[in-house]
C-alpha cells in the first residue's frame, strides 16, 4: 500500500514537472546588520514592497528603508517594535507600532523620510486598514479587540464596536457597508456611520450591550458568497487553518496542502495539491505557506522552502525555485525580484531569478571588484626601482635649480 501511494505521488510530481525549465537564483543584495544576541528559533521581523523602496523591520527593533533600483539605504528609524506583520502602507506615509517610555502606540510614519507624523491611540493594528474620504476603517487592540473608524485629518475616533477577538479577522470592506468579526465564525454588519444592521437571520449576539444580528460562516469570497467548513472540507481546505487572499475576479484559498481557486459563485477556476510540487513526502510544520501574488490567470506561492509559479487556468506549473540555501522566515515577489528574510541570520536578501545581461555585468563588475579587494597583486620590483628612479631625477633637477 504504501508503495503504491509512492508511486502515484512520484507519477502526479513527474507529469506536473514536464516540460517545466529549472531556474536558478543570483543574490544580488545581502544586508548587513549587526545583531545582538541573534537567535533563529524566535526571530521577529517583516518586510513590505512599497513603491521604489522595501520596508525591512529588522529583528533589531529598526525599520530600514532601501531602494530598489540603487540598493542603497534611504532612510533607518529605531521604533522599539518588532514583528512579522509588515507595516501598511497609505498615499506616502505607512503604519506601524512604536514602543517608548513604556507604551505601545500605532504610529503613522513618513515613507520618503521615516520620520513620525503622528500617534495613534490604538495598542496595535490587527488587520489590514481600509482608507476612504480621509477616515481609517480597522481592527485594533484598544482596551481589548475593536472595529473603530478613525479620522486623520482630525485625529480622533469617530465610533468603535468592541468585537473582543473578532479583531483578529480582517473584515469585508462593502462600497456601502462593513462585514465584520463577532467572534468565532459570528459576522455582523455596520455602515461607515458605525449604525448597525439588521440582518435576515434569527441568530444574535450582543455587542456593546446591544442585540446585533449574525450570520454563521467562515468567510466571504470577493463577490461576497459566504463559505461554509463543508465547503472547505469538501475541497480538501482545512477549516481551521487556511489563508484567504481576494482580487476582483478571484478568490485564493491556501491550506498546509491544498491552493484552491474561486471564481464568479464559487466556481472552481482552478487547484493544486502541493505535495505535487514539493519533492519530500513529509510537510515542515513551522514552514508556513504564503499567498505572495496573483493575477487572473496565475498565482506566486511560497510553500516548504519553495517558490512557486502557477498557472491556474491551465494547471500548468510555470517556475519552481529552492530557496532552501536562504531558509525564508518572509518572501516578497516584485517583477523578477526575490526579496526574503532568511531565518539562518536575520537578513534581508535580493534574489534576481532570470537575469539579463545588464544586471550580469553588473554583477560580474563588482565581483571582479571585490576579488581584486581580496587578492592584491604582488607589488613589482621592476616598477619600484623605476619609481625611485623618477623621484631621485625629479630631486636633482629641483636641486640645480
Amino acid at each position: 500500500m504504501l508503495k503504491a501511494s509512492f508511486l502515484s505521488y512520484s507519477l502526479r510530481y513527474a507529469l506536473l514537472l514536464a516540460g517545466t525549465a529549472a531556474f536558478s537564483q543570483t543574490e544580488i543584495y545581502k544586508s548587513d546588520i549587526v545583531f545582538k544576541n541573534f537567535e533563529t528559533t524566535s526571530l521577529s521581523a517583516s518586510l513590505v514592497i512599497a513603491a521604489d523602496k522595501i520596508l525591512f523591520n529588522a529583528a533589531d527593533y529598526k525599520i530600514y528603508a532601501l531602494d530598489k533600483a540603487s540598493l542603497q539605504p534611504v532612510w533607518e528609524i529605531y521604533t522599539g517594535w518588532k514583528s512579522n506583520t509588515p507595516p501598511y502602507l497609505h498615499d506616502a506615509a505607512f503604519f506601524y507600532g512604536n514602543y517608548e517610555k513604556g507604551r505601545t502606540r500605532v504610529a503613522q510614519y513618513d515613507l520618503n523620510t521615516g520620520a513620525k507624523r503622528k500617534e495613534l491611540p490604538f495598542e496595535s493594528l490587527q488587520s489590514e486598514p481600509y482608507f476612504a474620504n480621509g477616515k481609517m476603517y480597522c481592527t485594533v487592540l484598544w482596551d481589548g479587540g475593536k472595529l473603530v473608524a478613525y479620522d486623520l485629518q482630525e485625529d480622533k475616533t469617530l465610533w468603535q464596536k468592541n468585537i473582543g477577538h473578532g479583531a483578529e479577522v480582517a473584515p469585508a470592506y462593502r462600497p456601502d457597508r462593513i462585514i465584520a468579526n463577532a467572534e468565532d465564525d459570528n459576522w455582523f454588519e455596520t455602515d461607515y456611520s458605525g449604525n448597525l444592521l439588521k440582518g435576515k437571520t434569527r441568530k444574535h449576539t450582543y455587542i456593546d450591550t446591544v442585540e446585533v444580528f449574525v450570520k454563521e460562516y467562515k468567510f466571504l469570497t470577493h463577490d461576497g458568497k459566504e463559505i461554509m467548513p463543508d465547503f472547505l472540507r469538501k475541497n480538501k481546505i482545512d477549516p481551521l487553518e487556511h489563508q484567504v487572499k481576494r482580487t476582483q475576479s478571484h478568490t485564493f484559498i491556501l491550506s498546509e496542502k491544498q491552493l484552491l481557486v474561486l471564481g464568479t459563485n464559487k466556481r472552481k477556476a482552478g487547484s493544486l495539491a502541493l505535495e505535487t510540487i514539493v519533492e519530500e513526502p513529509y510537510f515542515d510544520p513551522d514552514d508556513a505557506g504564503a499567498i505572495l501574488t496573483t493575477n487572473t490567470e496565475s498565482v506566486w506561492l511560497y510553500c516548504q522552502k519553495q517558490l512557486i509559479y502557477y498557472d491556474f487556468k491551465n494547471s500548468k506549473l510555470l517556475r519552481r525555485l529552492d530557496l532552501t540555501r536562504w531558509n525564508p522566515h518572509q518572501v516578497r515577489v516584485d517583477g523578477r525580484t526575490i526579496w526574503l528574510i532568511s531565518k539562518n541570520d536575520g537578513q534581508l536578501y535580493g534574489l534576481d531569478f532570470e537575469p539579463d545581461q545588464q544586471t550580469a555585468d553588473r554583477l560580474r563588475v563588482q565581483a571582479e571588484r571585490q576579488w581584486e579587494i581580496n587578492n592584491p597583486k604582488p607589488v613589482d620590483p621592476k616598477k619600484i626601482e623605476a619609481a625611485k628612479a623618477a623621484q631621485e631625477k625629479l630631486k636633482n633637477k629641483k636641486n640645480r635649480k
